[in-house]
């Protein structure tokens, strides 16, 4: 059964392991986007992606291997200069 969250306008390019890739396909062979093959993108978080395929209604997580989670931890913390003073507020 298709999600409710599934949207054509919302799609991503995943392949799905119960489907399998169709060799067949020129595009998919060449690892290009081709109009056949692709999944709902039914949600985000952080780099993970929630899909579900078109064709076997399967509903899976997806790791994209990048993106949010990759930087080290306290990347952002910056050291206060030595021998300056906080401004007075």
């Amino acid at each position: 059964m298709l999600d409710t969250d599934a949207d054509i306008c919302r799609r991503v390019w995943v392949r799905c392991d119960a489907c399998g890739p169709d060799a067949s396909c020129g595009p998919c062979s060449q690892s290009r986007i081709c109009d056949r093959h692709w999944c709902y993108l039914l949600g985000i978080e952080g780099r993970r992606l929630f899909v579900q395929c078109r064709d076997c209604h399967g509903r899976w997580w997806h790791d994209t291997g990048f993106g949010v989670g990759d930087r080290p931890a306290r990347l952002d913390e910056v050291p206060a200069p030595t021998g300056v003073s906080a401004p007075a507020r």
